[in-house]
């Protein structure tokens, strides 16, 4: 019988921010996403990315100063540099770069854009078809960490069956890809708290899909409109 406390401790011991926030259910992820947040130290990765931008006059601001990248459609690189205390990740598309700054607290995800400081909490969804086959999953420790069901269905851990930017698929059928989903809980802006409400329409997933990692990112406020969307893939590696 399995320990999930013991479990989580070693996995959150071992390897870094995403097994510490998400214990035992970061072994059910699909395996692009257990690669692309597994590991310490600096990796480069490279891929393909679609930004678009809001055009009115507060989206240009807010996105000025979030520091959003610029309308663009190409190649992408991002730089993740992970150690014990978070990540650091420095996103380029084209000629824009945006960083950012995560740490884990309180399982959420914390992230620090500019002035701008964003709380998530990581729910996956959907199956690994990987891990639904085998009862012991590696985590890149050398250690088998053994979970009593890896075919967890998504409403069992809270988070909805399907899932997608605008929660449905859209023209490409995206939607219902095994992965996580990013869902906003708070928002500080020079270290005051912003109200929630405004953030609604702030959604954000990464999901597997042919075995290549893919990401997606929608941000709109209301009276404001779109302020920027972005999608992609990379390039993890083995």
């Amino acid at each position: 019988m399995t320990n999930p406390s013991r479990d989580a401790s070693r996995l959150g011991a071992r390897e870094g921010l995403y097994p510490r926030v998400l214990g035992v259910r970061f072994v059910l992820l699909p395996r692009t996403l257990r690669l692309m947040h597994g590991r310490s130290g600096r990796q480069t990765y490279r891929g393909e990315a679609k930004v678009e931008r809001g055009s009115g006059l507060w989206s240009r601001l807010f996105a000025r100063i979030v520091r959003l990248p610029a309308a663009y459609a190409g190649p992408i690189e991002v730089e993740v540099v992970a150690g014990p205390r978070g990540e650091t990740w420095t996103r380029r598309f084209g000629k824009s770069r945006m960083r950012s700054r995560l740490a884990g607290r309180d399982g959420l995800v914390l992230e620090r854009l500019g002035p701008m400081r964003f709380a998530f909490a990581l729910e996956p969804v959907g199956e690994a078809p990987e891990a639904a086959l085998a009862r012991t999953v590696s985590a890149h420790t050398g250690d088998s960490i053994t979970v009593s069901s890896a075919a967890l269905p998504a409403a069992a851990m809270g988070a909805p069956t399907s899932y997608g930017i605008a929660g449905q698929a859209d023209e490409d059928g995206i939607g219902n890809e095994p992965g996580l989903v990013w869902r906003l809980v708070r928002v500080r802006a020079f270290g005051l708290p912003l109200p929630a409400g405004w953030f609604a329409r702030v959604q954000a997933r990464e999901f597997e899909r042919e075995g290549r990692y893919h990401f997606e990112v929608d941000a709109q406020l209301p009276g404001v409109g779109l302020l920027v969307r972005y999608r992609g893939w990379l390039d993890v590696g083995e």
